[in-house]
């Protein structure tokens, strides 16, 4: 894929996920500390903004909010693990709306797995000691 292609690419379905990226974050956070507590949303909003600069490739933004959202999760009683948790169902979940969404486009498909994929690199990247401490 050309950069001004992947670039599109990226720029496109960070834009079409947003919403699908904080209503499945939602679900996980509500699930972990419960639909009342004080830091959902901020926490949920915070991760999905994260998710936006995972897509996009902004490395410098990413570690940035996920150093910003350890911090929240530690607030809301959550361990750094619990994150490298919901993230993982996050790219699972990703994936599954690509392959579900544009069945019959397979090259389109093929275009937002492979941003998916260097997305999932990201996000390995970020589940270090170093970035998580």
């Amino acid at each position: 894929m050309r950069s001004e292609s992947a670039n599109g690419t990226r720029e496109d379905l960070a834009d079409w996920s947003q919403p699908v990226i904080v209503d499945y974050l939602h679900e996980l956070y509500v699930n972990r500390i419960g639909e009342g507590h004080t830091s959902l949303r901020v926490l949920t909003l915070s991760h999905g903004r994260l998710w936006r600069f995972v897509i996009l490739g902004d490395e410098t933004r990413l570690l940035a909010a996920r150093r910003e959202i350890v911090g929240i999760a530690r607030l809301a009683g959550l361990k750094a693990s619990a994150l490298d948790e919901i993230d993982q169902l996050m790219l699972t979940e990703l994936m599954d709306v690509i392959v579900t969404r544009f069945l019959r486009t397979p090259a389109m498909a093929r275009s937002y797995s492979q941003v998916v994929l260097g997305a999932a690199s990201r996000v390995a990247s970020f589940s270090s000691p170093t970035i998580v401490a």
